[in-house]
């Protein structure tokens, strides 16, 4: 089965876009430091993801262990930059959070 074909794969993928839009157009400091961090974490989301559609099921559940933990530290880094204003609208944390 392909990952493009896998909604969780394209809710990720679209996660990642949208992240990378809104760091794009972050000031420098947070460009360079939260951004950086939500940036890799949601590449890193799409990589377990794609790594557990390859995997067998023994492998494939701890794999799977490993993308839980990265979505709840995302989740973390979002709040985080909400609080740290590196996001520059409430809307733009409503739609990662929906995203999410």
């Amino acid at each position: 089965m392909r990952n493009e074909n896998l909604p969780i794969f394209k809710a990720a993928l679209d996660l990642t876009v949208y992240l990378d839009s809104i760091v794009k157009n972050q000031e420098r400091y947070h460009k360079y430091s939260i951004g950086l961090d939500l940036r890799e974490y949601s590449k890193a989301m799409l990589f377990l993801i794609n790594k557990a559609n390859r995997s067998k099921n023994i492998e494939r559940v701890n794999v799977l262990k490993l993308l839980v933990d990265k979505c709840e530290e995302c989740k973390t880094l979002i709040v985080l930059a909400k609080e740290l204003k590196a996001l520059k609208s409430f809307k733009q944390f409503n739609i990662v959070q929906n995203l999410l």
